[in-house]
Order: structure tokens, then sequence, then C-alpha cells
């Protein structure tokens, strides 16, 4: 049985080519159009109907390439006007408008989906948990009547119970609707407290919750990680790994084996399709059988974009055995892909199905031939699992740049020499989970099997995530990704001298980016970003997560900051009052991150950045002294606004800037000292007279001035605070004159450390055994 089952490469003499390129122009289509509007996307249909009619004729007249063109339009217009429909229904929706305008909706809905966990800072000791699910009902507004409406929706739900519910399951919610960004969601459901249940889940999704907890009870014996990676592995239950687990898988690019992927169903069906050929079965039996597989493992591991592409190349396959006809790798991906964006436009901007769909090509386009290449250096086994390992890579580079700005190698031997393990993982598992049903003391001895190979896997995963040098820095943006994209073809395309070249200008810029030390500087707890005239402060977390503070005045200078530093979650953002050089680049913090939630003090008016906020899933929670999150390392107290219940919140937003004290503890009791970081907003004087009974001012590690060191100080705040490190976020030769002379002849007469944006750009500040260290990065280019 080949590692990749029913994704493995096909032994075709000719390539089965023929949907390749409608496939790709339903792709490129939905890509465009599906987060645009129906007009556009109507128009475009229009466009491309015009541009098959064109092509018709020559078709008929059997020419190749104009059949091609023929088929390829043809398909890509079917594609723009299913994005259309899609779009069509958001723009008519009733809850599409009650979003636009923040109104009330009350409904009955069906989660589509388990709850995934929502990673962020607890509010009030419950957890979140985002739910996708489909309207059954709704009464869209106050005095509207109760509306059959089917469309889909997004639950921000918070509460500990929200965790048991089940895909299929109805529910009654009612809240606020929030504007759910461009695409085919028609809104965000903000819901508080339990789920209200109105209907129970079908049998079928019962019975698969009763599969994923008989699993988890029977790998509960394991020792860790095994005990929490199997149910991932087998079920995609990632709840209990545990944070350092999933980072070494991160950064080994093994995160596909952590979590349910299409190349685990592949491999289930492949087993089965072998198991029929051993036991003689004839090959109806034989495809039946895989079907109720495919059936039970989307039940179980959910219906995610990379098991569904999986799941119909694994039915085209097993169609295949019982029609006794040989399957095509690639026009059986090509349907797939055909199939799934035209029924769901969504697809075509998942990370997901684009990572899943580009290694599955990879693997058939790229790695028969490099397999026979190495076979004549190593073992054909070796040379097949290390050929795979690298096409699928190779494949997926242009996307992986976008999550994490950068270009990796430790992924290849790390998977192949996982590879020969996960057959074992996931078809034990599996049978681990199908024995729990029937016989669980069973089970449980039965889950060392797999338990013992998942283990080794993890054991590989923290080896490859230590390796040094393991990836060098690359853009994160489109640019990068079609510079990457261009890179690899040149290198597969090109031949003799050239190729030789290129090989060698690349390597060489990758040796130098290596030997050069890199910003961010290795363990920096904290970094005061240089956004010009404004402030954004960023607090590491884990590594890839961060707090934010704040985000500057323009999108484009935090957006920079943040990718920089590998930031591609925040689990907390919070902005200290409404004014445009705080708030105004949230868009770009943003921008292609995941987020929690949001801290604002009462009253926040910021439309623009509520507006970003909305669009990204985001709640603002309005906050005050006494409020504490604990994030990580850091512990966040909120010093200031003082609560006024029923008070009219002042007209100057820098009265009630949020003021917070971070203090940053080491992990597990490592030998750097305890740093805590004061975060002022704007204050002005009257606020920090206010704060001056604040016993947590008083001795701080790192001091970020307030109002970018403007003159309205009190004098005797900034003595109190006796920083050994103050920060200026300004703007070069802004026209405030911040800071103001006396300012900086205060700070400069409290600390020799004073450092300002303006002058050394970012400023890193890392925990050391004395106290905190400074690194800076020198002013950029703008």
């Amino acid at each position: 049985m080949s590692l990749l089952g029913t994704d493995a490469p096909t032994r075709e003499r000719v390539a089965d080519v023929r949907l390749v390129g409608p496939a790709l122009g339903v792709w490129a289509t939905a890509v465009l159009l599906a987060t645009g509007s129906a007009r556009t996307a109507l128009g475009t249909a229009g466009v491309l109907l015009a541009c098959a009619l064109l092509a018709l004729v020559p078709a008929v007249r059997r020419a190749g390439w104009a059949a091609a063109v023929t088929a390829a339009a043809l398909c890509s217009a079917t594609s723009a006007l299913a994005c259309a429909g899609r779009l069509a229904a958001v723009e008519s929706s009733p809850i599409a408008a009650l979003a636009r305008t923040g109104g009330e909706l009350t409904a009955e809905v069906e989660v589509a989906e388990v709850p995934r966990p929502r990673k962020g800072p607890s509010f009030d000791g419950a957890p979140g948990f985002t739910v996708p699910a489909h309207t059954v009902w709704a009464v869209p507004g106050a005095g509207a009547g109760r509306v059959a409406i089917r469309v889909p929706v997004v639950l921000l739900a918070s509460g500990e119970e929200w965790r048991a519910v089940l895909p299929s399951e109805r529910v009654r919610v009612s809240g606020p609707v929030l504007p759910a960004g461009p695409g085919t969601v028609h809104g965000l459901l903000p819901v508080r407290g339990p789920p209200v249940s109105t209907a129970p889940p079908v049998p079928a999704q019962a019975w698969a919750d009763r599969v994923r907890g008989r699993l988890r009870e029977a790998s509960a014996g394991l020792p860790a990680p095994a005990d929490a990676l199997l149910p991932a592995f087998v079920a995609g239950d990632a709840s209990a790994v545990p944070e350092e687990v999933a980072e070494d898988f991160r950064a080994a690019g093994m995160t596909h084996l952590m979590v349910v992927s299409g190349s685990h169903l592949a491999l289930l069906t492949g087993a089965v399709l072998v198991a029929g050929r051993w036991l003689r079965c004839p090959p109806w039996s034989t495809a039946l059988a895989g079907a109720g597989l495919i059936g039970a493992m989307v039940l179980v591991a959910g219906p995610g974009p990379s098991v569904l592409r999986a799941a119909l190349m694994g039915l085209i396959a097993l169609l295949a055995t019982a029609l006794g006809r040989d399957r095509t790798g690639l026009a059986a991906l090509s349907v797939a892909v055909l199939v799934l964006v035209l029924f769901d436009p969504a697809l075509a901007v998942s990370y997901g199905f684009a990572l899943s769909v580009l290694a599955s090509g990879g693997i058939m386009v790229l790695a028969p031939g490099w397999s026979r290449r190495l076979a004549a250096r190593m073992p054909a086994a070796a040379a097949d699992v290390l050929a795979v390992a690298a096409a699928s890579h190779l494949a997926c580079l242009p996307v992986l740049v976008l999550l994490q700005p950068e270009v990796g190698w430790v992924s290849v031997p790390a998977n192949a020499a996982a590879a020969p393990l996960v057959p074992v993982a996931m078809v034990g598992g599996f049978g681990t989970a199908a024995a729990a049903l029937l016989w669980p003391a069973g089970a449980a001895a039965a889950a060392w099997v797999p338990g013992l190979a998942v283990l080794v896997i993890a054991r590989i995963a923290d080896a490859a995530s230590g390796v040094p040098f393991a990836s060098v820095p690359w853009r994160g943006d489109a640019l990068g990704a079609v510079g990457i994209a261009a890179l690899i073809a040149a290198v597969l395309v090109l031949r003799g001298r050239a190729r030789t070249v290129l090989l060698a200008v690349a390597l060489s810029t990758a040796a130098t980016t290596c030997a050069v030390p890199a910003w961010p500087p290795r363990g920096w707890a904290a970094v005061l970003c240089d956004v010009g005239q404004g402030d954004a402060a960023v607090l590491s977390v884990a590594p890839g997560r961060a707090a934010v503070v704040d985000t500057g005045q323009d999108p484009g200078p935090v957006d920079r900051c943040l990718a920089d530093l590998g930031v591609h979650e925040i689990p907390l953002l919070v902005l200290s009052h409404g004014d445009a050089d705080h708030v105004g680049g949230t868009p770009g913090a943003l921008a292609g991150r995941s987020a929690g939630d949001a801290l604002v003090p009462d009253g926040f008016t910021a439309p623009a950045a509520s507006a970003a906020m909305a669009a990204a899933g985001v709640r603002p929670h309005p906050t005050a002294s006494g409020d504490v999150w604990t994030l990580g390392p850091w512990t966040l107290r909120a010093l200031w606004p003082r609560p006024s219940p029923g008070a009219a919140a002042p007209e100057d937003g820098n009265a009630r800037s949020v003021v917070l004290h971070a203090r940053w503890e080491p992990p597990d009791g490592g030998p750097a000292a305890p740093l805590t970081l004061l975060l002022t907003g704007d204050v002005e004087e009257s606020a920090q007279r206010a704060l001056l009974a604040e016993p947590l001012i008083r001795g701080v590690d790192v001091l970020k001035t307030p109002h970018h060191g403007a003159g309205t100080q009190d004098h005797a705040f900034l003595r109190a605070t006796r920083p050994r490190t103050a920060v200026t976020s300004v703007g070069a030769d802004n026209r405030y004159g911040h800071p103001a002379p006396e300012t900086v002849r205060v700070l400069d007469s409290l600390t020799p450390a004073h450092y300002r944006t303006d002058l050394h750009g970012d400023i890193a500040i890392l925990p050391g055994r004395t106290g905190p260290e400074v690194a800076v990065r020198g002013p950029l280019d703008r």
C-alpha cells in the first residue's frame, strides 16, 4: 500500500490533463469574485460566456486548442454565476442588512460544524467559541415577523457549555448582528451565555460524538503528548494538545499531521482498496466499504476543505474500482476542484483547500520523476518518501509564505522521517476508535500501537523545530507569493548552466540572510513599533501570537511591524482611545491575521476601526480600572479610566485613554527577571495626577511615555514611575513638536535609557537576569 493512499500518483504513461484547464479556470474565477459584488460576478459571467461562444466555431471544426478554451471559458462562466448567486443572496439578505446597521436579531440556527475554540483571553471566566451555522428562521429586527430563511452565519459564543454543541443541533440565539466582511457569510452573531437547544442533533452526529469521546478515553492511558495527539490525528480533536507541542509541529512544517487532513482520509481509503484486493472481494463490495468509511470519517472529523477534497477524490477512485477502470490522479483532482468550488465558491479562498489541492497536485506531477532519479542513489522506498515530501512542500510554498513570512526547508526531512509512521498512526488510530465502541478495555490496550507511532512523530517534530537556520525570511504578501512561485517555476523549467546560476544566487542569498542576525531579536517580550506619529505596542504571548496595544495612524506600518515579528494571531487587541494615531492602523493589524477580542474605553467612537473589527469578527469590550487579563506569560491590569456608571464619558478622548500595567513572568521559572511595562496611551495631567495614588505605577521597568512626550505631563507622575527604560513613540519631524523639550529633560534625568521610535525605529524589550534589555532596529525608510 502506498503511504499516500488514493492521493498517490498514478502510473499513467500520459497524464490526463483535459480537465486541468477547466478546473483552474473555475478556481481562479472564484478567487477573483468570491469577495466582490454580485453585479461584478454576473458581468464577468457574461464576458466569459461570450468568449466561449467565440471559441465554439473553431471547436466545432475540431481545433484542439479551441475546444480547450471553450471548455475552460464555459466552466469559468459557471463559476462566475455560482459566485453571483451566493453574493446576491448576501446582498439581499435581511440579516446582512441588519449587520450593516448593528440591528438586533432573534433566530433559530442549525449548527454546521463542531464549535472551534477561539484563542484569546477569557472574559468572565467563559471561553469563547466560533460556531459556523445556518439560520432556520429569523426575526430580523424589532417588530418584524418570523421569516423562514436558510443562510450561513457565524456565532461568536461564550461559555463552556458551547463545547458540547454538535453539528445539526438547533439552538435559539438573539443579539446584535455584526458585519462578516466580504464573502458569503451573512453576519456574525455574538452570543452570551449557554446555548438554548431547540432540537437535538441527528443520530449520525450523536454517533460521531460518541466515537470521539470513546477515542479520548482509550487514549487517556498513553504517555504525553500521545494521549492528546492521537484524538487529533484520527478525529481532528486537538482541544487537549499542549500549545508547545502544537508550536513544534508548526515550526517543523508538520501541522497537517496533527489535525485530520485530506492525506489521512486518502490513506484510509487506500487501505480499504488494498484490503479488498488482498481478500479478493468483488470490486463493488470494496467500493461500498470504502464509501462507508469515507462517510464515517467526514462525520467524525468534520467537513473541512482538505477532507472534502480527499473524500471526493476517494469516491472517484472507488467508483473506478467498482467499474473495473484505472483511476487517473490529475483527472480526479480536477473533478474534485470543479465540483467543490462550484458547490461552494468560498472554498476557493480557503487556505486549507489551496494547500490540499497544491500538495496533491505537486505529488502527482513532480514526485514520480524525482523518485525515479533518486532511486538510482538510494532504496526505492526512501526515494518515494523523499520525493513526495519535497514535491508537496515545494508546491505549497506560494501559499505557505502568506501564512508565515518565511521559506523553510526542515519540513522536507521531517515529513519524510515521519511518513512510515503515519499509516500506523492513522489506520491503527481509526481501528482503535472503532474498537472503543465495542470493547473499551481492549481499545485502551490497542491504542498503544498507534500511540507509540504518534509519540515518535512528536519527537521528530520536537527535534525538527529546534534546527538552527531552518528558514529564511520572505515577504508575506501577494508579491512574495508570486516571487516564490516564479522562482520555483524557473528552477523546474530551466536546464543546464542557467539553472545552476539561479540556484547559486538563491543559495547565496539564503546563506547571507541566515548569517546576518534577523529581526526580531531572539527572546523578545515586547516591541514598540515605529509607526510614525502614533502608538503601537506588541506583547509576545507565544510564537506567532501577540497582544497588540494600539495600531498607529495608518494600516501599512503596523502590518509591516507585525509581519516582521512573525505575528499571525492576535488573541487580544487593545485600543486605548479613539484618536486616529492610535486606531487608524487597525485594518492593517487585522489583515490576514486571526484575532480574539478587543478592549476599548467606555464611549469608544472610531467608525473605521470599529468596522475593521466587525469585519474580522472581533468583539470590543469596554474596560475600566480593576479589569485583569492573563495571556501566556503576561498579566494585564487596567489602571485607567475609572468606572463611572451613569456618567457621560468625557468629550476629550485623551482623558479616558486606557492605561495598562503589563507584567511578564518567566515561563517555567526561567532565569530571567520579571518585567513590567506601563502603557499610558495619551493620558495627560488630570489623569496622571489621579494615577499617583495607584501603587502599580511606581518603579516600572519600561515606561511608554504618555501622549508621545507632549508638554502636557505631570512631572510628579513621570518621576513616580522611576522607569529603568523610557520609550517615546513619535514621528520624525512631526508638526506637533513632540516630544516637548521639558518632557525629554525629565525623562533623561530619570533614566539614561530613553529611546525614541523616530531615532531608533522598532524597539524590542528583552527580559534579562537583572532587568530589561533593549534592542533597536534603526529607523526604516518610509
